[in-house]
């Protein structure tokens, strides 16, 4: 016989069966000889009526009231899907079942990626609690990225130089109307665009920005920048 998951999300209510009745607490339930049975009583999406009793009912559901119960749930059952990944990741049978180098690293890629979203989610949970205030999380240099195009600034923790931050430039368009009046280029690079296209796009560039001495300039990653997980969000 083939293995099957049931996903199903139910309406319920506290309840009790009686004489094969399902009755609310507030109803006037008739003091016969018959058990009591505390439970629920269920409605599916179906709109099918059912009691569970209470034990089995609270074992098979989780109640889902707020976006905060649904992300404590995910959380629950992805943290139990990580620490099987990475047991079998950090174990020595894991080379010795995938022997092939590719199949492998898609597998500790895996592993990484769910551990990034499981910490992800806990500080989501975190903040909606309000058991988190600060953005003190330590990130990669992949996760850094993904900082500065969302529009946040970054650093790295382990910067000697204080007080200096990252930000990627928005993406803009300079029109001839603009460029005379521009501060940051030499007169004869004015008078090239304008002879030319008549406009600056600028798209992807980054900078680096001194807040002691109001200097920007624009940045590369060094090699050390790029393997670091030290990256911090500035707010």
């Amino acid at each position: 016989m083939k293995k099957f998951i049931k996903t199903e999300e139910v309406q319920a209510t506290e309840a009790i069966l009686k004489g094969g009745n399902i009755y609310l607490p507030t109803d006037a339930i008739p003091k016969t000889m018959e058990p009591r049975v505390e439970g629920y009583k269920v409605v599916d999406s179906n709109g099918c009526v059912s009691f569970i009793p209470k034990a089995e009912f609270e074992e098979r559901y989780k109640c889902v009231e707020t976006f905060i119960d649904r992300m404590m749930i995910e959380d629950e059952e992805l943290s139990e899907k990580y620490e099987k990944c990475s047991s079998f990741v950090d174990s020595e049978k894991f080379r010795e079942v995938i022997k092939e180098d590719y199949p492998a690293f898609l597998m500790h890629l895996q592993r990484e990626a769910m551990g990034s979203y499981l910490g992800t989610l806990h500080n989501r949970i975190e903040y909606a609690n309000g058991c988190k205030t600060k953005c003190n999380t330590l990130y990669s240099f992949g996760e850094a990225i993904e900082a500065l195009k969302f529009g946040l600034c970054i650093r790295r923790k382990g910067w000697n130089g204080k007080g200096m931050f990252v930000v990627k430039q928005v993406p803009s368009h300079i029109g001839n109307d603009v460029i005379p009046k521009m501060q940051s280029l030499p007169q004869s690079a004015k008078d090239i665009i304008l002879k030319g296209k008549g406009f600056i796009n600028y798209t992807c560039q980054c900078l680096i920005y001194n807040e002691n001495t109001g200097r920007a300039d624009s940045w590369n990653p060094s090699i050390a920048d790029v393997f670091a997980e030290d990256w911090e969000i500035l707010q």
